[in-house]
């Protein structure tokens, strides 16, 4: 019927009146409004025209010749119930007989006489209700089709109070309840018991109720109690006012897979320890062999620059020596010179040539301290307080811009070393880290302890007992280029004629000649620390233990 509504353009209506004209009337009206009209003037010839033409609508008169109108509707509906019949009546018909006319299975009920505008439109909205009925049976009828043959899905719905409401076959065959014995169940049955404990079920009504679809994946329990493992979606059900009244909720078997998946995540696992396992040994292996090569380098590195040094102490030694003895001679033929001469003049020129010989001999002599040719006068020293007595010097050496800070270790071990040289080596490194400061700072000097094993790095000193002394500053640093050459003789980086670049070297020099060693730490932009270490004295210092330190 419903596919005859579709495809008739112009929908067919029977016509049942026994009076001619106004049999007339309504069947000119309804052929105004594009209908279709056949006629009948009896209650027998009606039904024998609905038989053969089935019309959609019957426009019925309630009073026929041979058999009452009201019992050719209960007829009618009787055999097609399908066919919209509107009874139609003089305006003297009574309340009462308009409720049996609709109780005989009348869609409508008309007064004569009627407006043929009002009888079109009424045939039209019976027409068109009629129509919205057949769809709505067919959508539900293809739904119902549908979730039936969806055997390999579990698919039902519940009540807000979450009772089951509909199941279809494919719930039947996967979770093993019959259609009438879960119907009105809590949905709730179908949850394993934890996830009832934890109230899952509640939470997937709640979310629906509030309009929300769920999607979830999860363990569900069977009627006689096995588990399975399912995919499952849950979306609200809602009436024609988009009310959610209820929830469709979907279930598909996947235990299949999640045993496949879960071996598969277990194989992956194993591998991935496998891997992790052998990742860590490859690393661990590729460490210790970074470590090696590192460490060799350094080595080698270091000896390189300890055999540089070497060379550069023996052709520096040898040099200077020679020119000592030829700068000797010279200032002794000077001094004669001028002991025998009046002359101002000459006395003046001969000042000036003694002068100049005896800063070449001072240069001569740094460069023998640097070759560790010089002669030391080696004492037992407390560090603390030569750095005491020297701080006055130092302080007027670094100037009032450079603020100066003595943090001295008060068990600070004693020495040997010639106390001058320490003297002459920490106003030096004072002088470059104020140099170091143009705009000022901060220097600091520190004395401590440290015991040296024989690892590597410390290839330059035998294991053993040493002090400590810092000189650090706030300066602006240096690069890795220009600590490689920190110590080389007449290596500066200071303008020409502001640094003979051998007082570095004079310091690294006296400290190698009494057994210890000088180590830079520089970051450039973030300042400087040079650490002097001292052979530590088993015998108690000669200069005493160093005063309080005023600060």
């Amino acid at each position: 019927m419903s596919s005859l509504i579709q495809e008739q353009r112009r929908p067919t209506v029977l016509n049942v009146d026994d009076d001619a004209a106004s049999r007339y009337i309504k069947t000119r009206s309804l052929r105004m409004g594009g209908m279709d009209v056949l006629e009948a003037a009896d209650g027998r010839t009606a039904l024998e025209v609905i038989a053969q033409r089935q019309p959609l609508l019957v426009l019925l008169d309630v009073n026929l010749p041979d058999i009452n109108g009201l019992e050719v509707c209960r007829r009618l509906k009787s055999a097609w119930p399908d066919i919209i019949v509107i009874q139609i009546s003089a305006t003297s018909i009574s309340t009462t007989d308009r409720v049996s006319g609709l109780d005989s299975g009348a869609d409508c009920y008309l007064t004569t006489p009627v407006e043929p505008i009002e009888l079109i439109a009424v045939a039209r909205a019976m027409l068109r209700l009629r129509n919205a009925e057949f769809q709505a049976q067919e959508v539900g009828e293809r739904y119902r089709m549908i979730v039936e043959s969806a055997i390999d899905y579990a698919i039902f719905t519940c009540d807000l109070d979450g009772c089951v409401t509909s199941w279809n076959s494919g719930a039947s065959a996967l979770l093993g309840y019959d259609h009438g014995e879960i119907i009105g169940q809590h949905y709730d049955c179908l949850f394993v018991l934890d996830d009832v404990d934890t109230g899952v079920p509640l939470q997937e009504m709640l979310a629906t109720g509030r309009g929300e679809s769920v999607r979830s994946e999860r363990w569900h329990q069977r009627r006689d109690g096995s588990r399975f493992w399912s995919s499952g979606r849950m979306v609200p059900l809602r009436d024609r006012r988009s009310v959610v009244v209820g929830a469709l909720k979907i279930l598909y078997d996947r235990s299949v897979e999640k045993e496949a998946r879960d071996a598969l995540e277990a194989l992956n696992q194993d591998l991935e320890r496998r891997v992790a396992e052998r990742t860590r040994d490859l690393e661990a292996a590729n460490d210790k062999l970074r470590r090696e090569i590192e460490e060799r380098e350094r080595t080698e590195e270091q000896i390189r620059q300890l055999q540089k040094m070497e060379a550069l102490g023996h052709l520096t030694g040898g040099i200077a020596h020679d020119f000592n003895n030829l700068l000797m001679a010279i200032l002794g033929g000077l001094e004669v010179t001028r002991s025998r001469v009046d002359d101002p003049r000459l006395q003046r020129l001969l000042n000036s040539s003694i002068s100049a010989a005896q800063r070449g001999a001072k240069l001569v002599s740094q460069l023998m301290a640097f070759a560790r040719k010089q002669d030391l006068c080696l004492e037992h020293l407390q560090l603390n307080a030569l750095v005491h007595d020297t701080r006055a010097l130092l302080e007027r050496s670094v100037g009032p811009s450079v603020s100066l800070q003595l943090d001295l270790a008060p068990d600070a071990w004693p020495v040997v070393a010639d106390a001058s040289q320490v003297q002459t080596a920490l106003l030096n490194l004072a002088i470059n880290a104020r140099d170091a400061m143009p705009d000022g700072g901060h220097l600091r000097i520190v004395t401590g302890n440290v015991t040296i094993d024989d690892s590597p790095e410390n290839l330059q000193l035998a294991p053993g007992d040493y002090a400590r002394l810092d000189i650090q500053d706030s300066g602006t640093g240096m690069t890795d280029e220009v600590k490689a050459r920190l110590f080389e003789p007449f290596f500066t980086t200071k303008d020409v004629g502001k640094g003979t670049g051998l007082g570095l070297a004079q310091v690294y020099g006296f400290v190698r000649q009494s057994g210890g060693d000088v180590r830079v730490h520089s970051v450039l932009g973030s300042g400087t620390t040079i650490t002097i270490l001292l052979p530590r004295s088993s015998i108690l210092a000669s200069n005493g233990p160093a005063p309080a330190d005023p600060e």
